[in-house]
């Protein structure tokens, strides 16, 4: 991990770290010391206490998203992007990424982001992924971690629909934080048709599976699509001092918030058969 001093992003100290996903290095730009910025006491006190700057973490799910994005997609959309690991990458791999968060700090690091990787100027949108932000269709929408609040689950699907080309796809990682089987309901109501590998990681030195999830318009048949990346391995290659990311533990009672956990070592799961509806 490389720490530049008296480097200051969005009003937040922050960090340059590399963050390797398949054959591809990610210059990624991250909050420094974000245990500072999570209140762990209060969040395990109360259900109305202010919620952590979640954009600002490095979520499993976007890691093995980013591994998984293909090369060579001329347009390409990240929703609720956060640090746009997933968009970095796609990038990284030729294609030209517009990143979508309602965090204006969130947009900040990905610009820098994508100046260390020398990508030059993105396409930023501020706007919440369930509300209309901009009129466009891609041939690739990325989505990871997005369905942990259940009443989003209706206007997520419709935006997956409204955004994806008519031969396109959507790739999202759901790492289970709360029961999304209502999610993929929706999907079929937004007239979407899915299927889903699983993706096994560390957490916290404890197993997480990763729904990695392909999503297209269920009336059409994609031509072929570039193949999806088989990372056996996701990793944040320290420089220097590299410090593990604060966790936070929030009761069952909270589920419709995500719970933090370090960059994961992916694991291949062996004979994982794919999960698909229709």
């Amino acid at each position: 991990m490389t720490i530049v001093p008296d480097t200051k992003i969005a009003d937040f100290d922050a960090e340059l770290t590399h963050v390797v996903v398949g054959d591809t290095t990610v210059a990624l730009w991250r909050v420094a010391a974000l245990e500072r910025h999570v209140d762990r006491a209060a969040l395990l006190a109360t259900d109305d206490a202010p919620d952590p700057p979640y954009w600002a973490h490095l979520w499993n799910g976007a890691a093995v998203l980013a591994a998984a994005v293909p090369r060579g997609v001329p347009s390409v959309l990240e929703l609720g992007c956060g640090l746009g690991l997933p968009g970095l990458a796609a990038a990284c791999r030729g294609g030209r990424v517009t990143f979508v968060d309602r965090v204006p700090a969130a947009l900040a690091f990905v610009r820098a982001s994508a100046a260390a990787n020398g990508l030059g100027t993105v396409d930023v949108v501020a706007g919440d992924v369930t509300a209309p932000a901009l009129v466009a269709r891609f041939e690739l929408v990325l989505a990871a971690e997005l369905v942990y609040e259940r009443a989003a689950f209706p206007a997520l699907a419709r935006a997956l629909a409204g955004h994806l080309a008519p031969h396109g796809r959507a790739l999202l990682a759901d790492a289970g934080r709360i029961d999304t089987r209502a999610f993929y309901t929706e999907l079929a109501a937004a007239g979407l048709a899915w299927q889903a590998t699983d993706r096994c990681v560390r957490e916290e030195g404890f197993p997480l599976t990763v729904k990695l999830v392909e999503i297209t318009h269920a009336d059409r048949r994609a031509p072929p699509s570039p193949a999806l990346y088989d990372a056996n391995r996701v990793e944040e290659k320290p420089e220097r001092g590299a410090a593990d990311q604060p966790s936070v533990t929030r009761p069952s009672s909270s589920a419709g918030r995500r719970v933090p956990g370090p960059v994961p070592e992916l694991v291949q799961l062996p004979g994982s058969e794919p999960e698909s509806a229709r």
